[in-house]
């Protein structure tokens, strides 16, 4: 429009929050009364869609907030302009003023008339200015609110996106590519499992840290100080370590909000840095208790002269951590005292504290003669020193604080990951290939359900009854589902033989399906308790048994087996010589025979 006034603009904000919080009760709604099963993608979707609402109708009560607050003044100008308040009086000033000893009731008609025309000029000024416009633009459309899901799908209208990522993602979309498959990798499955390959090379190249498969650092990458870490203090001295809890961190907050898109992660965080903050200053955070004294103060270790300092204080610090007793003039720590007590008489160590004490004394001569002032400045740099020392440290407790809270939040998701890198572990090539054939057949279907036959994405109608219709899985053949949710494919199901049911009695009579389940879970937790609970040991001989009167059957029979095997070697019966030594009757007849007893 050619011109809009501002009480103009808060309707229509008013109006674009309330068709906003309307969406999102539908969308909410959609969600609660669904009688069909909904995948996880669906369901991570619509929480998506969910969130950019919330965010807009924040935007738009944060500009009402404004509006009404004035605190520039605009609306008040605005409506002195309507009223007609701002013209009269500044005509009305003139008047008054050469008009002194007039009537003041005579004066009060002419001003309450110019006001009003005042007010109807600046109406029809308005009015004029729109007339105008429409007659310039004849064919203008007029401005209708709508909500655009895909821009929502997308996130391209998000704060703070540039340009070419809005272009990027607007051309991804017009491909059929969901905006799920663009927001995680491919190891993420749509926010499933976590990717945490990366990082765990990361780790692995940090100083002095033992080598752990990935299965294990899925376990331990949030155990980071204490009695439980998995990081020597030698590494955490190092900027690489920095570097690595800081793009762990970023990640796991990022996977967080994508897969939790209606949490508030910014208020966990600063609970957690507010609770931080509080034990750093009480010397309670896991690691750090004294600030880092003891961790990074000992990197300055065999580095000079220049370092001596550091190095006694890190002794020192070491030894009331009770991590040995620190010898100043051989400048290394003892673990125990006797050894400590043995050292001293060594002429090492003697000729050490000859050195310590003659630099000593030449250091406080030259204090005494010389330059005066280096021993004042010695004070400053080593409190500028600790100061860096704490300031990192503090830093790096952080990062580590908010790592533990994140992967708090991100347990379930963590076992998932866990069980899924195992299950991948286990799965042979052709497996593996029919998997990412079976992922790239859903991806085409979906483009293809998204795209119409002229390849333009079809409006939001036919959008909402595609997706009713996705709702509803047919699977009349009771089919096992796979990771998205969706039956898995009927030649699959065929290839593994998942038709075919086993039942062990051993796992209470549990049923697998298929072969290949069958075998593999003689090894798993279930049918080793079993075993253990029939006082049987879990060995190959027991393989493919699943019958309770089997394996005790088994296990006689091997049992006697064992018996006669030892009898037919001469380990049954046992004899003394004339020295009471024992031997079996097989070593006595040949050590006899040999002439040696």
């Amino acid at each position: 429009m050619a011109d809009t006034s501002l009480f103009e603009v808060a309707r229509q904000t008013h109006e674009e929050a309330e068709r906003y919080q309307q969406a999102l009760v539908d969308i909410l709604i959609q969600s609660a009364s669904s009688t069909a099963p909904i995948t996880h993608k669906e369901k991570l979707k619509r929480s998506h869609k969910a969130s950019h609402i919330l965010d807009r109708i924040s935007d738009r009560f944060a500009s009402l907030d404004d509006f009404y607050r004035d605190l520039s003044g605009d609306k008040a100008r605005e409506f002195d302009d309507l009223d007609g308040s701002s013209s009269s009086s500044a005509a009305a000033a003139p008047h008054a003023a050469n008009s002194d000893s007039a009537d003041p009731s005579a004066a009060s008609a002419p001003e309450a008339s110019g006001s009003h025309s005042d007010a109807f000029s600046e109406f029809y000024s308005r009015l004029n200015r729109i007339r105008e416009y429409h007659q310039k633009y004849p064919g203008a459309i007029p401005d209708a609110f709508a909500i655009d899901f895909d821009a929502l799908e997308g996130g391209s209208d998000q704060p703070g996106s540039s340009g070419a990522a809005a272009a990027a993602a607007a051309e991804m979309a017009g491909s059929g590519i969901d905006f799920l498959d663009r927001m995680f990798s491919g190891e993420e499955m749509a926010g499933r499992y976590m990717d945490l390959y990366l990082h765990h090379d990361a780790f692995l190249n940090l100083k002095g840290v033992k080598r752990v498969t990935y299965l294990r650092y899925l376990d331990d990458f949030d155990k980071l100080a204490g009695q439980d870490a998995k990081v020597p203090d030698e590494a955490k001295r190092t900027d690489d370590y920095k570097k690595y809890l800081f793009e762990l961190r970023s990640y796991l907050s990022n996977f967080l909000r994508k897969t939790h898109p209606l949490s508030n992660i910014d208020q966990l965080e600063a609970t957690a840095l507010a609770a931080f903050d509080q034990d750093w200053d009480a010397g309670k955070v896991v690691g750090w208790e004294d600030h880092g004294e003891a961790i990074l103060n000992a990197s300055a270790k065999g580095k000079g002269k220049g370092k001596a300092a550091g190095d006694a204080a890190a002794g020192a610090a070491g030894a009331a951590n009770g991590n040995g007793i620190w010898c100043e003039a051989c400048r290394r720590s003892y673990s125990k005292q006797t050894v400590y007590d043995a050292h001293l008489k060594s002429p090492k160590h003697q000729k050490a504290a000859q050195r310590l004490a003659a630099s000593a004394g030449g250091g406080n001569g030259e204090a005494k003669e010389g330059d005066s002032r280096s021993t004042p400045s010695s004070a400053p740099n080593g409190e500028m020193e600790r100061i860096k020392r704490q300031t990192k440290a503090k830093s790096l407790a952080r990062e580590e604080t908010l790592i533990r809270t994140l992967g708090k939040e991100l347990e379930a998701i963590r076992a998932d990951t866990k069980a899924n890198v195992e299950r991948r572990a286990a799965l042979t090539d052709r497996e593996r290939q029919a998997e990412a054939e079976a992922a790239e057949e859903e991806l085409n279907n979906m483009a293809a359900t998204n795209t119409g036959g002229d390849g333009v994405l079809d409006n939001e109608a036919n959008g909402d009854e595609d997706d009713d219709d996705e709702e509803k899985i047919y699977n009349p053949l009771r089919l096992p589902l796979g990771w998205d949710g969706r039956p898995i494919p009927y030649w699959l199901y065929k290839l593994h033989g998942l038709g075919v049911e086993f039942k062990c009695e051993i796992c209470s009579d549990h049923v697998y399906q298929g072969r290949k389940n069958f075998e593999k879970h003689f090894q798993e937790s279930r049918h080793a308790f079993g075993m253990r609970a029939l006082g049987l040991p879990n060995t190959v001989q027991f393989r493919d048994v699943t019958r309770i009167q089997d394996a005790l059957a088994l296990a006689d029979k091997l049992k006697k087996q064992g018996k006669l095997q030892a009898e037919q070697d001469g380990d049954a019966e046992e004899v003394e010589d004339e020295h009471g030594n024992t031997y079996t009757r097989k070593t006595y007849e040949l050590l006899k025979r040999q002439g040696l007893l």
